[in-house]
């Protein structure tokens, strides 16, 4: 893994140096500019800022990074082009955003492939260095991986009980990318809504519940303490978001600082792990003192829905129409999954909450 995540001095280029925002200093310092659409307390924020930190320690403050949080530099879909343009030299990109720019990132946004962010965190990549169709798309647009950052398994939020898929018939509930298409197989009236509006439309009963959230990011939104039941649907990992950089400024970089780069990235996901963790059990110990009961849905059940929604074959049928090898990238997928599973023993923090339900 270490070899397959060193950054090649020779990067493809895409964008002109004199665009972009960081600033080579005469004594050839950096500072680079990275845009999120997270808060300063996310996990997601902590897992960069601790990498920050890291890099500028390896480089002896060679290389600094200037945050921009909430979408205060630009906004969350135009992550991307930013980073090409020179409005941003470090940029989070989510899957949910990705579409029309990183195609093939989007498949790790498919529901019921895996329910192990550790697992999903290596497939990224992994594919980034194992899969060409994957791969283009980053060097088309003129960006690098860096390094994955944490997003739990997907759990549903309601104000009324459901033991199976079926039971969430008729109700609206809060969703987004993917598994929206999922709950629509079952009944269910996806309602689209930022995670900072489903709180008071939880209170007012704009909606029954909501999902597309994982267990650490209830406390953010204040859902830790007005869900009364918090399910496992058994979507498992249904989005992500990655740290880019640009390509050529990265090329341009002295080689000592591009293995510093390298270096605090490899250390990412173990850090990001346990940022995710921490707020996972603060929202567990939350949970608990207001009463919320929690609840997997069955694994056959699942496994039919899984089977009635089809959202893996429509994916590679849709991709597969706009020239990808779709299919080839899916099957990679599921093959480092399968070999990542066997390796890991994470186990997610909405697992760990409910295995000690009962304590």
């Amino acid at each position: 893994m270490g070899g397959a995540r060193r950054i090649a001095a020779a990067m493809v280029t895409v964008a002109t140096a004199s665009a972009l925002v960081s600033c080579a200093q005469d004594d050839g310092r950096y500072v680079l500019h990275y845009t999120t659409y997270s808060s300063p307390t996310s996990d997601q924020s902590l897992t960069v800022q601790r990498w920050a930190k890291e890099v500028e320690d390896l480089t002896d403050g060679g290389v600094q990074v200037r945050f921009h949080y909430s979408q205060s530099l630009v906004g969350a879909d135009e992550s991307v082009q930013a980073t090409l343009d020179g409005r941003a030299d470090l940029a989070q990109v989510g899957s949910l955003y990705a579409a029309s720019d990183l195609a093939m990132y989007t498949v790790i946004e498919l529901p019921f492939e895996t329910k192990n962010p550790e697992v999903q965190m290596t497939a990224i990549e992994r594919l980034y260095a194992e899969n060409d169709t994957y791969r283009d798309d980053f060097d088309r647009q003129g960006v690098h991986l860096l390094f994955p950052l944490p997003l739990g398994i997907a759990v549903v939020g309601l104000k009324e009980p459901a033991a199976v898929p079926a039971d969430l018939a008729g109700r609206s509930i809060r969703s987004g990318g993917l598994t929206s298409e999922a709950l629509l197989t079952v009944g269910a009236n996806p309602v689209a809504m930022t995670a900072t509006d489903v709180y008071e439309s939880m209170e007012r009963g704009v909606v029954d519940g909501y999902t597309s959230l994982a267990i650490a990011n209830l406390p953010t939104f204040g859902l830790a303490r007005n869900t009364p039941y918090l399910i496992d649907p058994g979507i498992g990992s249904y989005g992500s978001s990655i740290v880019v950089i640009n390509s050529e400024l990265l090329a341009g970089m002295p080689e000592e600082y591009q293995d510093a780069l390298a270096q605090a990235s490899e250390n990412a996901i173990p850090n990001g792990l346990e940022e995710m963790d921490a707020l996972g059990e603060r929202a567990c110990t939350e949970l608990r003192e207001t009463g919320t009961q929690l609840s997997s849905m069955p694994a056959d059940s699942v496994g039919t829905w899984k089977q009635q929604a089809g959202i893996a074959e429509q994916w590679v049928e849709r991709y597969t129409e706009r020239g990808y090898d779709a299919e080839g990238v899916l099957a990679d997928y599921r093959r480092i999954v399968g070999e990542e599973s066997a390796r890991s023993a994470y186990a997610d923090p909405f697992i760990e909450c409910l295995k000690g339900q009962g304590r």
